[in-house]
């Protein structure tokens, strides 16, 4: 009973959300799937759980900053103390599976998964209308689908769990191959671009989008290596025209004005509503955490710079990146967390087509970023061949999304990461074993199978 899909099959059995604006996130209780789902409003009140999932501490509200960012040559920890040094120690690949960041991570993850599982389980005996069916049964594969995104590029391989299990089921689960990951991803996504809406009226904002589900499953084929499947569903999202750069960069970031045309999916948060809100991303009130290779990357004209300098709210100790800066409330901030942005969309869209072969039609979406960022127009006279164009499209990833959550797989998948480590402040040669983390030990220690749950090679 120990283990830990037993656990989650307690604990996560569905903490839902069952306040009347889709913004109140604060679960309310713990309801029985088998006597909670009966109308379409119990159905959208279970999958407004789902979506509180991913803001909680141990996702985007906090841990994945440590796990996701600061593992890469972006972000330099000078406190080797707080905490235990546990956030210090993935900074500086010293960590180990008994890190409590990764095993935070790992359990909440799998409660997201739960909570998606239990709601595809329970929808479709309840008698509603069936485009409002498919449409919640969308937004729960799209979660379930950045859960299991965010396992696989953290972990590897790790279980496939489709469905809700009992506590003797969940102790014969083993760690399934990152192909069977990545082809669960896949047909989530392919599901919710299929029976998602193009927008929502403005009390929904912030549900996730047909547009979302395109975009999200155009960066899974990025990871994938399946350039040309990349390029066909990014220009899809493209040539759709929901989407758009914001004339200003910095307005992207605003913690007042939410979901523009710039952002695809935004994890929401509410500054001042306790369960709302959340602390300060890439705070500390001792030293900037900025590594001095990020800032010398920029050029001096470039208008993002600024968003990746550190600032000191008034009535607070911390300093944080002007990027992720809200005057606090309760000494707690409320701004969204951008999940997948435009900006992300058009460099991935213009590095498929390089990958493809070199190719003038993606200096297109390069220059939109560029230009925004008040660079010049790049031509085939500055990047001659396909090696400098995606050399190009390397750096403007790390200038636009820098701190958010890409950085250490952008690196990964790019096998640029020793080179970059290498060259950043930490100046530290890593193995290869540490690009991904260790299976928590506590999971090894649960399962206690070595041949179909084994450790990552290396810890």
């Amino acid at each position: 009973m120990k283990k830990i899909f037993s656990i989650l099959s307690i604990c996560a059995l569905l903490c839902t959300s069952c306040g009347k604006d889709f913004l109140e996130l604060e679960p309310q209780s713990t309801i029985a799937p088998e006597t909670f789902f009966k109308t379409a409003s119990d159905a959208i009140t279970a999958v407004n759980g789902c979506y509180q999932s991913l803001a909680v501490g141990s996702q985007y509200g906090g841990t994945f900053q440590i796990l996701m960012e600061s593992r890469g040559d972006n972000f330099l920890d000078q406190d080797p103390s707080s905490g235990a040094g546990q956030n210090y120690q993935i900074n500086r690949f010293s960590d180990s599976p008994g890190n409590t960041n990764l095993y935070n991570s790992w359990v909440s993850l799998y409660s997201s998964i739960f909570r998606c599982n239990t709601v595809l389980e329970s929808v479709d005996p309840i008698n509603m209308d069936n485009t409002l069916k498919n449409r919640i049964k969308g937004e729960a594969s799209f979660i379930r689908a950045l859960a299991y995104f965010n396992l696989v590029r953290l972990w590897g391989g790790v279980p496939v769990v489709s469905s809700t299990v009992s506590p003797s089921e969940a102790g014969n689960l083993t760690r399934n191959s990152v192909a069977d990951v990545y082809a669960l991803i896949e047909s989530d996504l392919k599901f919710a671009a299929a029976n998602l809406p193009l927008s929502y009226g403005t009390t929904d904002l912030g549900r996730v989008t047909k547009g979302a589900a395109q975009g999200m499953l155009g960066k899974v084929y990025m990871y994938e290596r399946k350039f040309n499947d990349a390029k066909t569903i990014l220009e899809e999202v493209v040539a759709s025209q929901k989407f758009s750069l914001l004339p200003n960069v910095a307005d992207a970031f605003s913690p007042t004005v939410k979901y523009h045309a710039e952002i695809l999916y935004a994890v929401r948060y509410a500054k001042g509503i306790a369960g709302q809100d959340h602390g300060f991303w890439y705070a500390n009130t001792q030293v900037v955490g900025l590594d001095s290779t990020l800032y010398k990357a920029y050029d001096a004209v470039d208008t993002r710079r600024t968003l990746i300098e550190f600032a000191k709210p008034s009535g607070n100790n911390n300093i944080m990146p002007r990027k992720f800066f809200d005057t606090p409330v309760n000494n707690a901030a409320g701004n969204d967390f951008p999940i997948l942005r435009y900006a992300d969309v058009l460099l991935l869209h213009a590095e498929a087509i390089n990958e493809l072969g070199y190719n003038s039609s993606a200096f297109t979406s390069l220059n939109l970023v560029r230009k925004r960022a008040g660079l010049a127009e790049l031509t085939s006279a500055e990047l001659p061949d396909q090696a400098s164009f995606r050399n190009e499209i390397y750096k403007q990833r790390r200038l636009e999304l820098a701190f958010e959550c890409d950085r250490w797989f952008d690196l990964v998948r790019t096998n640029t990461a020793i080179a970059a480590i290498e060259a950043c402040g930490k100046k530290q040669t890593i193995a290869s074993f540490r690009f991904l983390y260790p299976i928590p030990q506590q999971e090894i220690d649960i399962m206690n199978n070595p041949s179909g749950f084994p450790q990552n090679p290396g810890y």
